[in-house]
């Protein structure tokens, strides 16, 4: 709000005309007055004037001139010029062009002036609710996309689309999904964390998990869990491609380069160079937010996720390894190179599961792999 009735300046080069006018508009608003331009832009540096009333034609400058001189220096004053006969026609255009905010009659009264003021300076309040409600909502729109760029650390970013597009209800509801499911390990981690302060185990981790979720990323997968030392990533859910297996194997081998990026920065630290182990099982899961009113988690559930746990739980004798399940290795042994290492048993089930090693890219064969969300 306008922290009075208005400051207007008027300027006239009559002396006597000019007390006459500031008289009349006194008793109205806050009145300032200056004789010639100088000590008019006086006033207005030293002041927060709202309205200025001046003629259009002065002895220093024209009305139209000094109109464009305040809105250069004093862009928020509102200019009103009294026309100086009967010929509107330059006043006019300077009104549509933006050049003044209003124009006189040369023959208008106090009332008239009065009006033109007060509008004026509704147009001055306006102007202040309006970049006040900007301000504002541009500060609660910092604030909301703080909050989704935090929401965005803990919630896969897809189900965070996918709320926000849907609404809460059509993502409480259950689905079955096939997918790849992408166990990650660091091995002998408790071991390790012996040896640093807590706040080092903490930058560690956080260093660490940001390397190999960026090759979750590049590879269209999703971390659905950081464990402390281990990782739960998804192919397949909550968004599913084409090649969802060959991203899941791929990304698995670049996860296992991106060691060596890791280990030029802490293994000096550890005095060890620090190894992973990577499980993959490809199967039918069911994926949906679970949880309470004040409590939510998108979660896959299935024996496939089991399963792929107990794979990557195989990989503590084989450093830097990774181990796939048959129904992954059928999907991608086109594009790997591998080995049948292990048949894992579980229980409640009569059939073993098959599990080979994948140990590279076949360099004939691969396709390019797709990054930052580009085609092939």
């Amino acid at each position: 709000m306008l922290q009075s009735n208005g400051n207007i300046l008027l300027i006239h080069d009559d002396e006597i005309r000019l007390a006459d006018l500031r008289g009349q508009l006194v008793g109205h608003f806050n009145v300032f007055a200056a004789t010639d331009v100088r000590s008019a832009y006086r006033v207005l540096r030293e002041f927060d004037m709202h309205v200025v009333l001046a003629p259009e034609q002065s002895a220093q400058m024209t009305g139209l001139q000094l109109a464009e001189s305040i809105k250069g220096s004093f862009p928020d004053v509102v200019t009103i010029i009294q026309a100086a006969d009967t010929d509107y026609t330059a006043l006019k255009t300077a009104v549509k062009h933006g050049r003044i905010s209003h124009y006189l009659r040369h023959d208008a009264d106090i009332d008239d002036m009065a009006q033109h003021i007060s509008n004026a300076l509704q147009l001055v309040q306006l102007r202040e609710d309006n970049r006040a409600l900007g301000s504002e909502l541009k500060k609660r729109t910092d604030e909301q996309t703080r909050i989704l760029e935090l929401f965005k650390r803990y919630v896969p970013e897809q189900v965070v689309s996918q709320t926000l597009n849907n609404g809460n209800e059509a993502m409480m509801v259950g689905e079955n999904r096939i997918v790849s499911v992408l166990f990650a390990d660091i091995r002998g981690f408790t071991r390790l964390a012996g040896q640093l302060r807590p706040a080092e185990i903490v930058a560690f981790l956080n260093d660490f998990w940001s390397v190999m979720s960026e090759q979750v990323r590049l590879h269209r997968g999703s971390v659905n869990k950081l464990l402390g030392d281990g990782m739960l990533a998804v192919f397949g859910a909550p968004v599913s491609y084409m090649d969802n297996q060959e991203n899941a194997v791929i990304c698995a081998l670049e996860m296992i380069e991106a060691l060596e990026t890791v280990n030029r920065k802490y293994s000096a630290q550890f005095g060890q160079e620090i190894q992973i182990g990577i499980g993959i099982n490809t199967g039918e899961v069911v994926v949906g937010n679970v949880g309470s009113n004040d409590y939510m988690e998108y979660t896959v559930i299935g024996d496939t996720v089991n399963i792929a746990h107990r794979i990557e739980q195989l990989t503590k004798k084989r450093p830097n390894s990774v181990l796939v399940s048959e129904t992954t290795w059928d999907q991608v042994n086109y594009l790997v190179a591998g080995e049948k290492v292990d048949q894992l048993k579980m229980a409640g089930k009569h059939d073993e599961i098959v599990v080979y090693e994948v140990t590279d890219k076949l360099d004939a064969n691969i396709k390019p792999m797709r990054r930052g969300g580009l085609g092939y």
